[in-house]
């Protein structure tokens, strides 16, 4: 699978696959994934704008936490710039759905192209 734009909602499959155990959970629909993770597609988009915010800085604080939280749905979490190698960004992100009171967690990495846009890589 190649890369994918960051606004793509293919970001949100990506995402959500992450976050699930094992191989199978490719083969669930969208809203499936969404669903057993517990976030909406606010949530994510929240998680999104909120990393956004670490890789896209003129000098992305390597090591800093960013915090998002949705009160529409109960969902939050933290962000954290894990490292930047060359033009790629490498995100942990700490995520609690609603009710949910243990993190799950996920890594993610985004390049940035030579057009400026981030896009996730697998």
């Amino acid at each position: 699978m190649g890369a994918v734009d960051d606004t793509d909602i293919g970001l949100v499959l990506l995402l959500a696959v992450a976050m699930t155990a094992g191989s199978q959970s490719q083969a669930k629909s969208l809203s499936k994934i969404v669903a057993s993770v517990g976030l909406t597609p606010e949530d994510f988009d929240l998680l999104n704008a909120t990393a956004r915010t670490l890789y896209e800085a003129p000098s992305p604080p390597v090591g800093r936490i960013v915090s998002w939280s949705n009160p529409d749905s109960g969902s939050h979490g933290r962000v954290r710039l894990a490292a930047m190698r060359g033009n790629c960004a490498y995100l942990q992100h700490f995520v609690y759905a609603k009710g949910q009171t243990q993190p799950r967690e996920l890594r993610s990495q985004r390049c940035k192209a030579a057009d400026g846009r981030w896009l996730l890589q697998p």
